[in-house]
């Protein structure tokens, strides 16, 4: 695990290092480590929260859809004479 220390390290060089430069694939992976860490993954419980209301979101916005339409359907029926 990357300490503080370190990882101001390699902030430092990347400051440091002039545009195009070519990275290590060692040096690449340490700083992919490195980044990996800070990632704040979300809880159970608020994946499944988000994921229903998704799942609603999506309900809501295909019945809107489907209505417009039928109300589209009707109007081209009267003006075609159908």
């Amino acid at each position: 695990m990357a300490t503080v220390v370190e990882e101001k390290k390699v902030q430092a060089d990347e400051a440091n290092k002039p545009q195009g430069e070519k990275v290590s694939p060692i040096k690449f992976l340490k700083e992919v480590k490195t980044e990996f860490f800070k990632i704040s993954w979300p809880t159970k419980d608020q994946v499944s929260k988000e994921f229903i209301s998704v799942i609603i979101l999506v309900a809501i916005l295909t019945g809107s859809i489907y209505v417009i339409d039928k109300i589209f359907e009707v109007i081209a029926n009267y003006f075609m004479g159908k």
